[in-house]
């Protein structure tokens, strides 16, 4: 059994999906209709996203679908406000459950920032630490917990 790292086909951020209410979803087309989803800047995307929080609204795959329909890109918005994702859903140990692709093309994007034959150990911690914040991992938690 592999706990920490689990391999997931769809690449989902993994948060359930959640129910808008009317009036949510009244607020998300009468926030967007006041921007251009083709020039929307920083400071635009944190104010949708500030707005959608004000009014309760989480992300995940029903604000997702209903932006798109709009013609936004939630993901998008999220990251040009600089919101990080949602945490991934726990397996049944508790620990979190991480999608190996996202981990392998974060590790390889930070091993091209260095020069990899020369590492120090301390650059390695460094690196280690920044991947397990990057994926919601506590400090002390392992990457990979295999059982058999």
């Amino acid at each position: 059994m592999i706990g920490a790292v689990s391999y997931n086909q769809n690449g989902s951020f993994g948060r359930p999906d959640n129910q808008l209410s009317a009036e949510q979803s009244d607020t998300i087309k009468a926030t967007l209709e006041q921007f251009d989803p083709q020039n929307l800047s920083e400071e635009d995307a944190k104010s949708i996203v500030e707005t959608f929080k004000e009014a309760g609204i989480k992300p995940g795959k029903a604000l997702a679908e209903h932006m798109s329909e709009l013609g936004f890109d939630a993901k998008a918005v999220g990251e040009l406000a600089g919101v990080k994702p949602p945490p991934k859903p726990s397996l049944k140990d508790g620990s979190p459950a991480i999608d190996l692709q996202q981990v392998v093309d974060f590790l390889s994007k930070s091993l091209e920032e260095h020069d990899t034959s020369n590492l120090s150990d301390e650059q390695k911690q460094a690196l280690f630490s920044d991947l397990k914040r990057e994926f919601g991992l506590e400090e002390e938690s392992h990457l990979i917990k295999i059982t058999v």
